[in-house]
C-alpha cells in the first residue's frame, strides 16, 4: 500500500494537468462562491395590508421600502388576499397593520403589526422576518425621544406553509427526484 501511494504521489506531482485539476480548480470555486453564493436578502418581493392607512404606517412602510431588502410587489385591499398572494408565489412577506395603528401608537404607546412570511424556504423566511423587525425597532427607537411614553411596536410573526421552519421538507423532494433519474 505504502508503495501505491508514493507512486501516485510521484505521477501526480509529475503531471502538470493533474496538479491544476486537484489544486487550480477547488481555488477557482472558491473564489467564485465567495462572489456568487450569498445569504443576504436584496428586493425581496412583498405585499402590504394597511388597514391604518395613517402617516406613522407610511413612514414605516417607506423606510423598509428604502431599505434596499424590499419591494413592494402589492398593496392588499383586505386581509383574505394574502393566500392568493402567496400561492401566486412572488411575495416571500406580508405584512398587516392594524386599524387605528398611527392612534394606538400615539396614544396607548404600543401598536400591532404581523409579519407572515413564505417558510417554503425557511432560512429566507427568518431573514426576512428578523430584517423587518430591525427595520421597525430602529423606527421606535427614531421616535423614542420625542414620545411623552414608552413606545413600542409589537411584531406578530407567522410562518406559512411550514410553521416549525424545518429544512427536511426541502431536501426530501430533491432526493427523491434524484432517485428516480435514469
Amino acid at each position: 500500500m505504502k508503495g501505491f501511494i508514493i507512486k501516485e504521489f510521484y505521477h501526480i506531482f509529475r503531471d502538470f494537468r493533474t496538479l491544476i485539476i486537484l489544486f487550480g480548480i477547488p481555488v477557482v470555486q472558491l473564489m467564485l462562491f465567495g462572489f456568487v453564493v450569498t445569504n443576504e436578502i436584496k428586493d425581496a418581493k412583498i405585499a402590504i395590508y394597511d388597514a391604518s392607512k395613517d402617516q406613522v404606517t407610511q413612514k414605516i412602510t417607506q423606510k423598509l421600502l428604502s431599505s434596499g431588502y424590499f419591494l413592494l410587489d402589492k398593496n392588499i385591499k383586505n386581509y383574505s388576499e394574502i393566500e392568493s398572494c402567496f400561492k401566486e408565489g412572488n411575495i416571500k412577506e406580508v405584512i398587516v397593520f392594524e386599524s387605528d395603528f398611527a392612534r394606538k401608537f400615539e396614544k396607548e404607546g404600543k401598536a400591532n403589526v404581523q409579519l407572515i412570511a413564505d417558510a417554503s424556504d425557511p432560512n429566507t423566511a427568518n431573514l426576512l422576518v428578523n430584517y423587518t423587525r430591525a427595520i421597525i425597532n430602529n423606527y421606535v427607537a427614531e421616535m423614542a425621544p420625542q414620545a411623552k411614553i414608552p413606545l413600542q411596536i409589537i411584531p406578530q410573526v407567522r410562518m406559512q406553509y411550514n410553521p416549525n421552519l424545518k429544512g427536511v421538507f426541502m431536501f426530501i423532494p430533491g432526493i427523491m427526484i434524484f432517485r428516480w433519474m435514469p
